[in-house]
């Protein structure tokens, strides 16, 4: 048996100690005695999520298992890396060290010749992932985005349309699938909200060793 994790941080496994071992995709794989393939990534946008679903080769898996994220979340694409678009010569220099240590340690980027490196993450919760150096009349162009052109109603409707395309392929292709999300406001029937206050959390509000335990265990009531 064979499966695939989708999402961001919450099924990357953040702030646990063991990560690999400690993931709530870990211990599902582990009760089922199968393989696990978790792609989840820190920061990821669900259009990231969904771009990532649609690379893949999904006959090969048994089971799919796409966690939903932050609606406000966003992503851009630069051909040559995203430093390049990265003015602030700290933060290129930042990005470029912390992208050259991710290469080191995941198997993930190396088999995918690196390609993420040309995707930036854009969280408005991060003031990291916001200060590109990309400036609009002295102010950075995210902040502008954000605060003038970016509505609720927007990232609802993308979390819509993707919702129903991860839904309706897998249904399509006979696959058994699981969606979940983190974002507490989500108005798709997913099959599990994780963000919810019975799931014990680490400082930084992810689920901790426990909470992941305990999310395992509710996945597993629903397959």
């Amino acid at each position: 048996m064979k499966l695939l994790f989708l999402g961001c941080s919450w099924t990357w496994g953040d702030e646990l100690q063991n990560r690999e071992k400690q993931r709530y995709s870990s211990i599902i794989g582990g009760k089922l005695n199968a393989d696990v393939v978790n792609l989840a990534d820190c920061g990821y946008s669900n259009h990231a999520i969904a771009r990532i679903f649609l690379d893949q080769d999904l006959e090969q898996y048994d089971y799919i298992f796409a966690q939903l994220t932050h609606t406000s979340r966003a992503e851009f694409f630069d051909k040559n890396g995203i430093t390049s678009n990265i003015k602030n010569k700290r933060l290129r220099e930042k990005f470029d060290k912390m992208y050259l240590q991710e290469k080191a340690k995941l198997k993930y980027y190396e088999k995918n010749k690196f390609k993420n490196k040309m995707w930036h993450k854009v969280m408005v919760d991060k003031k990291r992932f916001m200060e590109t150096g990309n400036k609009l009349d002295g102010r950075e162009w995210w902040e502008i985005y954000y605060e003038e052109i970016y509505h609720d109603k927007f990232g609802d409707s993308e979390e819509m349309l993707i919702y129903n395309l991860i839904r309706n392929k897998l249904t399509l292709l006979n696959k058994k699938h699981l969606i979940s999300s983190i974002n507490p406001k989500c108005k798709m029937p997913v099959d599990l909200l994780l963000n919810n206050p019975k799931y014990p959390r680490a400082k930084g509000n992810h689920p901790n060793s426990i909470g992941h335990i305990m999310i395992a265990s509710d996945i597993m009531k629903l397959l």
